[in-house]
């Protein structure tokens, strides 16, 4: 019979401490999604929760058995029931947005191929608004060549003499044009990109759960970025001849549309899934206080004179 008490409890032991483990690594995930990848913050966050997690259950099972002084292990074992389901909701905050986004995965990923397709055409606008603007560029200088006034004006543009003004100079002037918009600056922009777009898809495709929320705030930091920086280039060059036509390229034009980082960051509301998980993982973690050992002796309680009637008691 002893033997049969101490197999329970060891059971209770191991599933309990395994329970609260798993919450623990749900509690870590989670909160690296909430920081964005703040790893060392989530560390310390899951383990000590788990910790004092397991010592109130264990510590409530102690008391539970305790004989000795049992009013005030009962105190004991209550406030230690309480602290528990205390520590249970930083649990579910962390734990929820971890199965949120656990779950919602196949979106999200669909949500950042969207998010890189829009840069992508953002580029892509770019270099059409640039090839415009060469092209007006080209076109303006085309109908100056035509007189003698025209192309004294056009020398004057291209610093050439008026001799020198003909079809080729001014394929090589709007080729030039061009390239002020290509440069270095825009190079770099493209070469980030490139490399940004590389890590983010393979990172989220094959869905690499530690870094993904840090690929996601890049992601997120990344519109806005190159969107500025696209806009600072196309505006630095003023080499336009009045009267040609010059698209706009505004930056807040590439920036209302929704991130996948907001997944991330948002606080969310009501989470089935993370009550589940508390439900499941947080009762699994007291299987070591149900199942550890009882009192064994009845504390007596204090009762009043009429005790002395009961049960062939006698009276005077």
């Amino acid at each position: 019979m002893e033997k049969s008490k101490s197999d329970n409890l060891s059971k209770g032991d191991i599933i309990s401490f395994i329970a609260l483990l798993l919450l623990g690594v749900t509690v870590f995930f989670g909160m690296n999604f909430s920081t964005l990848g703040d790893r060392i913050q989530s560390v310390v966050v899951s383990v000590v929760l788990v910790t004092l997690m397991v010592v109130f259950v264990f510590l409530a099972a102690f008391a539970k058995a305790q004989n000795r002084n049992q009013a005030m292990w009962t105190k004991v074992e209550y406030a230690m029931l309480f602290l528990y389901v205390l520590a249970l909701i930083p649990c579910y905050l962390y734990s929820s947005k971890f199965y949120d986004i656990q779950f919602n995965k196949t979106n999200i990923v669909k949500e950042v191929q969207a998010n890189i397709d829009d840069i992508n055409k953002m580029f892509g606008d770019y270099d059409k608004k640039c090839q415009t603007r060469s092209f007006s560029y080209k076109t303006a200088l085309q109908a100056m060549s035509r007189d003698v006034q025209g192309r004294q004006k056009a020398a004057g543009i291209l610093g050439i003499s008026a001799s020198h003004v003909n079809a080729q100079a001014i394929d090589q002037a709007s080729e030039s044009f061009l390239n002020h918009f290509r440069g270095n600056d825009y190079s770099q922009l493209l070469s980030e990109k490139t490399a940004l777009e590389n890590s983010v898809l393979n990172n989220f495709k094959n869905w690499n759960i530690l870094l993904v929320p840090q690929y996601a705030e890049e992601l997120g930091a990344a519109k806005e970025k190159y969107a500025t920086g696209l806009q600072d280039i196309y505006d630095r060059y003023k080499g336009d001849i009045d009267g040609a036509e010059i698209p706009s390229f505004k930056a807040s034009d590439y920036m209302s549309s929704e991130s996948v980082v907001e997944h991330f960051t948002d606080k969310g509301s009501f989470s089935l899934y993370g009550i589940l998980g508390i439900l499941v993982l947080g009762g699994l973690g007291l299987i070591k206080y149900f199942l550890g050992e009882k009192r064994t002796v009845i504390a007596f309680k204090q009762g009043d004179s009429s005790v002395i009637m009961e049960d062939g008691g006698f009276s005077i």
